[in-house]
């Protein structure tokens, strides 16, 4: 189970594919704008935030008995420079109980003490830190990747239904905001799921979705919790549970995944990458 998701790959290409999809009904079209105003307004107001993710991740045979168990603790980094959608690194601090380095910020580090190159810095460390999953291999997962349904670009190829506190969607357009990377190429996985939205403000308060494909050898689903920090006063992820599975090997291990998110601190990286503290 060594294959890797990929997350975001080519959202630029998604967007600009997603443009010719036919639009949604007038009232639905509504509420979608409305929740993409509140999405879009909570990216260009976001900078980076470093919290501590703590990880269960578990591997489920087909009869339901776990047969393997990893417990991770890590820094969790979302960075946006510039205009880019916010990046996710993670540097692992305690597996199993057992301290890997001593917690030193070194993520958030970066980016205030190297900004030329923190992000391929910050990439060489999440890379190393993902050796420590079990499991299909993961890039990028984030728990922000459920929101770029919403997003202008991406919305207009997605099918909404619904009403301003409950959306369901269906991604119609290729290639798809999730895909699967193999020797063969990549893999569109079309997602399909549920918002649930806060109405008159259009705030997303949960989501959960599957992505899948007849074609694809894994299928993925996420689920995912927000609230409003106190102190940061934007709205984080606090929940996220992860789902992958082989539909065509009922008798594969199934990876389960749940992080809960706390501790969060933020600082500013301008569309220059210079660092503000």
């Amino acid at each position: 189970m060594r294959n890797v998701l990929l997350v975001f790959a080519g959202v630029a290409m998604v967007a600009r594919a997603a443009a010719q999809a036919p639009p949604a009904p007038s009232a639905t079209a509504a509420i979608v704008e409305q929740a993409g105003k509140y999405v879009t307004g909570y990216l260009e107001a976001f900078s980076a935030v470093v919290s501590e993710e703590k990880q269960t991740q578990r591997l489920i045979r087909y009869d339901g008995r776990v047969s393997k168990v990893r417990d991770i603790t890590a820094d969790f980094l979302l960075v946006k420079t510039g205009t880019t959608w916010p990046q996710a690194y993670r540097d692992v601090i305690e597996v199993d109980g057992k301290r890997i380095r001593n917690r030193e910020d070194r993520l958030k580090k970066l980016f205030l003490e190297h900004p030329k190159n923190a992000a391929a810095l910050a990439g060489a460390i999440a890379e190393e830190s993902g050796r420590y999953n079990i499991g299909i291999g993961r890039r990028g997962n984030s728990p922000l990747v459920p929101v770029v349904f919403l997003t202008p670009d991406i919305a207009s190829g997605v099918r909404f239904e619904g009403t301003e506190s409950a959306l369901t969607f269906q991604e119609i357009r290729t290639p798809t905001v999730l895909r699967r990377r193999s020797g063969a190429g990549d893999h569109n996985m079309p997602a399909h799921g549920t918002f649930e939205i806060e109405p008159g403000t259009g705030r997303v308060l949960s989501v959960e979705f599957t992505a899948d494909n007849p074609d694809s050898r894994f299928s993925a689903s996420y689920k995912v919790r927000y609230a409003i920090d106190p102190k940061l006063e934007i709205s984080v992820p606090v929940e996220l549970t992860e789902r992958y599975w082989r539909p065509d090997a009922p008798g594969a291990d199934v990876l389960e995944v749940r992080s809960t998110y706390s501790s969060f601190r933020r600082f500013d990286v301008t569309t220059t990458e210079q660092i503000k503290k």
